[in-house]
């Protein structure tokens, strides 16, 4: 109920301020909106957000299965694998810039970077700094997931003669479908919502929707706070239509 007032309250804000920026002004208007979908930058800047989060998602979720997998019988290891879950987003961005970035320490050591990483209109730089994060999360999230009753069918599925690939497919992934898919839903929303890593590692253009917003907040009238509202409305519209339809196959799958 808590966390449903404050979303609702935060969202009826958020539609206000797109149709109102003015909190003394009575009458409502469409303008942010039309300025808004009529601008070309806006429409790069959701396919670009869409490209982004998809790949920063899938990539964290294919990794996460065989870091676990390597973290599963190592205590230290997990308790080290910890370390990144805990530091800042915009901190691994910092060091992302310092290492990879230009005149950075591996553009010195190696003479030059093979390809663009920080500021490459792909979003690789983007995509790099969420997969370093988010990997470890969802590794430690299926962690609590893998334990002893999995452990128990896989032995028992070896013992029966079945092999590595065949306990992993049949025992390992579908015990482990459900926290991935939870988790994954987490990192997408995350990642279509967030600006401050689009904004020290990302391209200049196009923009990520976060940033869009961010940009169109730096004007001199309130007609900017309204496009910026609008903007993240469309974000979280966004998160929105991922998150329904997986939450709803989560649920069936588990059923």
């Amino acid at each position: 109920m808590v966390v449903g007032a404050l979303f609702s309250g935060a969202l009826v804000g958020a539609i206000r301020t797109s149709l109102t920026p003015d909190p003394f002004a009575g009458d409502l208007q469409w303008t942010a909106w039309q300025t808004l979908f009529g601008d070309p930058s806006f429409g790069a800047a959701v396919v670009f957000t869409i490209g982004v989060t998809v790949a920063a998602t899938l990539v964290s979720a294919l990794l996460a299965i065989p870091v676990a997998a390597a973290l599963r019988d190592t205590a230290w290891a997990r308790t080290f694998a910890t370390l990144p879950v805990l530091v800042p987003h915009l901190l691994v961005a910092v060091v992302a810039v310092l290492w990879i970035g230009p005149g950075g320490l591996a553009d010195r050591l190696i003479g030059g970077m093979p390809i663009e990483v920080v500021r490459a209109r792909s979003g690789l730089g983007i995509v790099i700094v969420y997969v370093a994060k988010e990997v470890p999360f969802l590794a430690l999230l299926l962690l609590a997931h893998w334990g002893d009753v999995l452990r128990d069918r896989e032995e028992a599925a070896a013992v029966h003669g079945a092999g590595a690939l065949a306990r992993f497919r049949h025992m390992v992934v579908p015990g482990l479908r459900s926290p991935l898919a939870i988790g994954s839903l987490l990192v997408a929303a995350f990642v279509a919502g967030s600006f401050e890593v689009p904004m020290l590692v990302g391209p200049t253009h196009p923009d990520t929707i976060a940033t869009y917003a961010l940009r169109a907040t730096r004007v001199a009238d309130l007609q900017g706070q309204a496009i910026a509202a609008a903007a993240l409305l469309v974000a979280s519209g966004l998160v929105v239509a991922i998150t329904v339809p997986a939450a709803w196959l989560v649920g069936r799958r588990r059923g």
